[in-house]
């Protein structure tokens, strides 16, 4: 080999040890740093004294939620069916946005979006939801509680994934 050549060729193997290495580090940070399974199926039963809800929904990370992150953003999608309160045979379809707040298990949710409810009269109302949703770091179960509309007093259950 030439001495430029061989000059050209230890710049090459240099420059590419020292990007795999640092591309390495910076792809295990954020993997650490995102410890929350970014989707999540759940299920919920709402109730209040005139009326009672049942939900299943979809929800999506937005933004990381781990180590180094203790607040996230999520988007929600959902259908509801049976609601009481403005026709037995209604049902909703929910679209949220919301955040997430907290570290470890416990976190406080709040969403806040609009709701399609299908009856005679289709009709456009603000949905929205305040609680409480307990999800380990890197876990699969979760649980929330809480308080909104369509879903009046609810608890649920989910699968993170």
């Amino acid at each position: 080999m030439k001495p430029n050549n061989l000059k050209f060729f230890i710049f090459l193997v240099l420059f590419l040890v020292s990007y795999s290495t640092l591309y390495s580090q910076q792809d295990s940070l954020r993997k650490s740093d995102n410890d929350y399974k970014k989707n999540l199926i759940h299920g919920s039963f709402g109730t209040l004294v005139l009326g009672y809800t049942a939900n299943i929904f979809y929800d999506r990370l937005l933004s990381p939620m781990g180590k180094y992150h203790s607040t996230c953003t999520f988007a929600r999608i959902g259908y509801q069916d049976n609601i009481i309160l403005t026709d037995p045979n209604g049902s909703a379809l929910i679209l949220e946005g919301g955040i997430l707040t907290g570290k470890h298990f416990g976190h406080f949710e709040g969403a806040l979006g609009i709701a399609y409810i299908q009856t005679e009269n289709n009709v456009l109302r603000p949905a929205f939801s305040v609680g409480y949703r307990g999800q380990k770091p890197d876990g699969s179960f979760m649980f929330r509680t809480g308080l909104g509309f369509p879903e009046l007093l609810f608890f649920g259950l989910g699968i993170a994934f």
